[in-house]
């Protein structure tokens, strides 16, 4: 397991390595002299990844069924490399504007491929922790980035953001190397009639590579019935399956959270610090290069570190517990910021006091929506769906991001403090919003989490070893494959048996 999470940690990263990057490009006197960026055109280059993401969202899922999880990796990582060539040769912005679009695309391929994947390899009582470490280490990639930043504006000249562009490669040559070394999704297989391979996944990542575990029996069972009952019922046509997926409670509940996370994600005021950090230092009163970028690598470590304690406390705390405390906490230190940046830019206090609150809010951020704002999704969605739903949410993530990274530099520079008292008041309905309307995924396997969705509660369900006879082995009838899917979409359906956590 530990390679699998190292894999999505350097796929994560590649990706992770743009936002920080163009808070360093935005630093830079250099870059922004070589294309004249005012306020407006500085906000629609770093806005632009999220058009690719936008339109990518639509059949991204698509690919990472066809291809499968490490399919979609491999692509994801393709075309990051190829962003990066677009971004380090660029002349013009509008080479530079494509390369933006392409890092989008490539965004929103991951984001497919790589939750799905790692909560599909997780064990359930881990699948927190490990589906967690996804987002966290993106923060890995801007800690990179940071550094190579600081180092790099050093170089002068137009080589000092080029430099910036050209490392982005390295995460991203990292994870396509590494991909080599971890096997496919096991419900992944399964849906693809190679049964004995998904057995052997199963008893080595949750059983310690033995096949007759209780837990890799239940499992493998689980799956197998899951998929096998949804495959049975398929549907020949998108617009068959489209009307059937939203006639069904279950579904509209799922596309509910996916739309308002989608959107949460990228507004709970993360943007202004990992975008736009010069702007809110410029505010603050701190105008050296030096300086902001003293602190952006500062606050990447901080924001990293928080990252790693908190997928530690997912599975023991919850899901929406962290995101609703994360929320709040997030309004309180923009509330700070807010009195801070309109009284005390003035004096050496206050600007100190700026920067504690950039230090804080990443904390708070990091440690809560970080490694829960894509794993949750995943969770949620059943097998069917899962790949498609997490490009549906690349599609709300990447809208409201274009609409959000667009807007803050205005909106500080034409309110200036103000602009984080709208923040405030968002992350208070936000957390409302969650706390009351979200469903708990804690300590349940996927397919129970599916059941729960069809409205059983978590009370009258039964153990899931019990339920599919774990301490029975697996006979050799049961390693005979299910019709393998067409391509034609599918709508989930119950399964027949009750499943617990």
């Amino acid at each position: 397991m530990a390679l699998v999470c190292i894999v999505a940690a350097l796929n994560c990263a590649s990706v992770g390595y743009d936002q920080s990057m163009m808070s360093s490009l935005n630093i830079l006197t250099a870059f922004q002299t070589r294309f004249g960026l005012d306020a407006n055109l500085r906000g629609l280059l770093t806005a632009a990844q999220n058009l690719g993401g936008i339109v990518t969202g639509f059949f991204a899922g698509i690919v990472v069924d066809r291809y499968g999880r490490r399919g979609g990796i491999l692509i994801a990582s393709l075309l990051v490399l190829l962003a990066c060539v677009l971004h380090a040769t660029a002349t013009t912005k509008a080479q530079f504007f494509v390369g933006r679009i392409l890092v989008g695309v490539a965004k929103s391929v991951d984001i497919a491929a790589v939750p799905t994947y790692l909560v599909e390899m997780a064990p359930p009582k881990r699948r927190g922790l490990v589906a967690g470490l996804y987002w966290a280490c993106w923060l890995l990639g801007a800690i990179i980035s940071s550094g190579v930043g600081y180092g790099a504006r050093s170089v002068g000249g137009n080589w000092s953001w080029r430099i910036i562009c050209i490392v982005m490669a390295a995460p991203a040559l990292g994870c396509i190397l590494s991909l080599f070394f971890i096997p496919e999704s096991p419900r992944w297989l399964i849906s693809r009639n190679r049964e004995q391979e998904a057995l052997n996944v199963l008893a080595k990542f949750h059983g310690k590579g033995d096949q007759s575990n209780p837990l890799v029996v239940a499992e493998y069972r689980e799956i197998k019935e899951s998929i096998s009952f949804e495959q049975d019922n398929k549907f020949e046509t998108f617009k068959a399956w489209w009307k059937a997926f939203v006639a069904k409670k279950s579904n509209l509940y799922r596309a509910y959270i996916l739309l308002t996370l989608g959107v949460f994600e990228q507004t709970v005021g993360s943007s202004i610090i990992s975008y736009y950090l010069a702007d809110v230092l410029k505010l603050a009163g701190v105008t050296s290069e030096r300086e902001q970028f003293t602190i952006n690598i500062g606050q990447n470590c901080v924001a990293f570190a928080s990252a790693l304690i908190g997928i530690c406390l997912i599975d023991k705390v919850g899901r929406l517990k962290m995101l609703v405390a994360g929320s709040a906490f997030c309004a309180a230190v923009l509330a700070c910021m807010a009195g801070l940046t309109a009284a005390q830019t003035g004096n050496p206090a206050g600007r100190s006091g700026i920067i504690a609150m950039v230090f804080l809010f990443q904390m708070g951020y990091s440690s809560t929506w970080t490694p829960l704002s894509f794993s949750y999704c995943a969770e949620v969605l059943n097998f069917t769906i899962r790949a498609k739903g997490m490009g549906f949410y690349s599609v709300f993530t990447s809208a409201a991001g274009f609409f959000n990274q667009y807007l803050i530099p205005l909106g500080l520079k034409g309110i200036g403090w103000r602009f984080y008292i709208v923040g405030v008041c968002w992350n208070v309905f936000m957390a409302t919003v969650i706390g009351i309307t979200y469903l708990e995924t804690k300590g349940l396997t996927l397919e129970q989490i599916d059941k729960r969705f069809e409205g059983v509660p978590r009370d009258q369900l039964v153990d899931v070893i019990e339920a599919f006879d774990g301490g029975k082995p697996i006979s050799e009838k049961e390693l005979v494959g299910v019709p393998v899917a067409t391509e034609a979409e599918q709508v989930q359906v119950p399964v027949p048996k009750e499943i617990k956590g």
